[in-house]
């Protein structure tokens, strides 16, 4: 395993670091934008996390229909030339989300060491999910920008098609812990 991962990371180091620097900038920009969006980009990006609290209400829909068009929308933006670039921007609202959600969750429930834990437990699945998905969509959008344009070479459609579905199975996981993480875990405390 431990080769796999040091492979991993190796042929992928660019892409995290650029992918994990767009996200730290969404993510500060966000809290300074959070005071001049109008409400309705608000009231779209700020219900990211699930709280067992009466005073935040929970929008567990929205939270699976916008990770659903998220991993498809990445999904077909691994397939285009200039798709790592709608990539990146994909990871940038992210981090705008993260921290619209972090204002919006301060600003109405009372903090307390748990709701931090679960916010912190919330926030590292969702950053795991994005770059999981991310990172190996801008791989193959990179790798499509390559042979068409530089490298005089054919598409290896079998590995290209199972690195993608692989890449899907392995999203779908992460999708589905978080949502078994949002349904079982938090109600109980």
């Amino acid at each position: 395993m431990s080769v796999f991962l040091r492979q991993f990371i190796n042929h992928k180091k660019y892409i995290i670091i650029l992918l994990g620097t767009v996200f730290i900038i969404g993510f500060f920009f966000g809290f300074y934008q959070y005071s001049l969006t109008n409400q309705t980009v608000k009231d779209f990006l700020k219900n990211l996390f699930y709280l067992n609290t009466e005073s935040y209400q929970n929008q567990y829909q929205l939270y699976v229909v916008q990770g659903s068009l998220y991993i498809l929308i990445c999904t077909y933006l691994s397939s285009s030339y200039y798709g790592h670039l709608g990539l990146l921007f994909l990871m940038f609202i992210k981090g705008m989300q993260v921290s619209f959600s972090l204002m919006y969750v301060f600003s109405i429930v009372p903090v307390s060491f748990l709701l931090i834990l679960f916010l912190l437990m919330e926030i590292i699945i969702e950053i795991v999910l994005c770059f999981v998905l991310n990172t190996t969509c801008m791989h193959i959008s990179i790798y499509v920008t390559i042979v068409t344009f530089y490298i005089e070479q054919n598409f290896n459609m079998k590995s290209m098609m199972n690195y993608r579905l692989n890449n899907l199975i392995l999203t779908l996981i992460c999708f589905s812990i978080a949502l078994a993480f949002r349904v079982y875990i938090i109600p109980m405390f």
